[in-house]
């Protein structure tokens, strides 16, 4: 399976996107021992003008119930029943990955293909790149279990992942993995050197050294 900095080159790599619903663009890559599903981040303003949406639930008469970020969520719906017919015809472990906007939408995806695919979730993997917040904080606890195999970078003082602002009830599905330089408020203010692929790329490198 791909390792986290091949993965994350696969933003450099990859020259022509699939787009579906509002402005969401990915790609579905096939390799000898698993399926990768890349999400890419946000070619349009829009789709930062949902990120002071709140928490809502992702179903109706949900067993569990969970909160999910209103504006991501309607977005996901849009587009989620393409995806989990993908899943249902693959037999190989599924890696579901993204980059900023996209690791939004990478989150949700993996959350509706463990819910909907029992077995697919022992090989199904998680991992972003600068992913904002997705999930509500409340009763967060009675699904946390559905992300154990799950990896969000955070690279030094990249600012996305820290919006939503946790005030707005938001929280990470698991602890952020930080690479690169310390966090720091001057950092958050220089997004170009934190939050691109680049520079995640340059501190995975440095990690695996």
């Amino acid at each position: 399976m791909k390792t986290h900095l091949e993965l994350a080159q696969l933003f450099k790599q990859i020259t022509k996107w699939d787009t579906i619903g509002t402005d969401t663009q990915y790609r579905i890559i096939h390799y000898p021992d698993e399926v990768v599903i890349v999400f890419a981040p946000s070619n349009s303003q829009s789709d930062w003008k949902i990120n002071f949406s709140f928490p809502k639930k992702p179903y109706k008469r949900m067993p569990t119930p969970f909160y999910v970020h209103g504006g991501f969520l309607d977005e996901w719906k849009k587009i989620n029943d393409d995806f989990l017919k993908a899943a249902a015809n693959i037999d190989k472990p599924i890696t579901v990955m993204g980059w900023s906007y996209g690791g939004a939408m990478a989150t949700l995806c993996y959350e509706d293909i463990w819910f909907n695919y029992f077995r697919a979730r022992n090989t199904l993997r998680l991992v972003t790149f600068g992913s904002p917040r997705v999930i509500g904080a409340k009763n967060f606890k009675s699904i946390e279990h559905r992300f154990d195999r799950t990896t969000l970078y955070a690279n030094g003082s990249d600012i996305v992942t820290c919006v939503p602002p946790v005030i707005f009830g938001f929280r990470h599905v698991r602890n952020l993995t930080r690479i690169g330089n310390k966090l720091n408020v001057i950092g958050l203010f220089k997004p170009k050197k934190y939050h691109h692929i680049d520079g995640y790329i340059t501190s995975l490198r440095e990690v695996h050294e």
